[in-house]
């Protein structure tokens, strides 16, 4: 469950955003025109396009509030997107073994508390739903609308209305769209109890307070059973490949992560 961060290549983007280095790894770019891509349906260049300028700008501001978190504890940081998605990891930018998923905070070299644990893990999704409020806030100040909807399956979701100029603008929809699809649903994945998401490393904490083995294993078998679970769901209900790609292989990793940490007999869960 710990994976390194990306060797650097000669074809890496680096830059400073708010006093933090960013670096991103060529195949952050492809990872982005495959998700666009496989998106379902046929999109079209524009949506693709669209679809990894906004995949970029999400993760950013994702692990951007991370970073924003960990200077709140008095410690450096630095961010990396790569195939994966992205990291936020303490320190400077030299390369070191980091917590990882498509969005997830990393825990590396000075000791924190439980709840510094919990809200550098939570700013992440949380920067992430306030850049979607603002979005929304856009979209009501030009004429517009976003109303609450119940989706397939009673799941909410949004139905995005544009006033004013913008009205009838098919391209500018798709944006709004894409936005709010990565920052809110994006977000509540991260938030499920699966590591390394988000999520994960937050009830990790939970569950170590008072029993700091213990509460591993239990955080452990919490998080294979979710992604299986979550894993299934998106196979035979809702029919997504990526879902049962993605936490398919995150409850396997966890599974073998269980058998490292228990010495191979999978410790008692609870």
């Amino acid at each position: 469950m710990i994976l390194a961060e990306p060797q650097r290549t000669a074809y890496d983007l680096n830059f400073q955003l708010l006093g933090f280095p960013v670096r991103i790894h060529p195949l952050f770019w492809l990872m982005g025109f495959l998700l666009g891509y496989g998106g379902g349906g046929q999109p079209d260049g524009f949506a693709i396009l669209t679809w990894v300028l906004v995949i970029f700008v999400s993760i950013l501001i994702h692990e951007l509030g991370h970073a924003l978190m960990f200077r709140r504890f008095g410690e450096a940081a630095h961010i990396v997107l790569y195939w994966m998605g992205g990291l936020a990891v303490p320190g400077d930018d030299a390369p070191r073994s980091s917590w990882s998923s498509f969005s997830s905070s990393g825990f590396g070299r000075r000791s924190h508390t439980p709840g510094q644990h919990i809200l550098i893990s939570f700013a992440g999704p949380a920067a992430g739903f306030i850049f979607a409020a603002f979005v929304i806030a856009g979209v009501f100040a030009s004429g517009g609308s976003v109303k609450p909807v119940m989706g397939r399956f009673y799941i909410p979701g949004w139905e995005v209305e544009l006033g004013g100029a913008m009205e009838g603008n098919r391209n500018l929809f798709v944006l709004v769209h894409y936005l709010l699809q990565v920052n809110i649903w994006w977000g509540v994945m991260n938030l499920l109890p699966v590591f390394p998401l988000d999520g994960g490393q937050i009830a990790q904490q939970l569950m170590i307070v008072n029993d700091p083995w213990g509460g591993t294993v239990r955080a452990l078998w919490l998080s294979i059973i979710v992604a299986a679970a979550v894993a299934a769901i998106g196979g035979f209900v809702f029919r997504e490949l990526f879902i049962v790609i993605m936490f398919g292989s995150l409850a396997v990793s966890n599974y073998l992560t269980l058998q490292q940490v228990s010495g191979g007999g999978g410790g008692r869960p609870w």
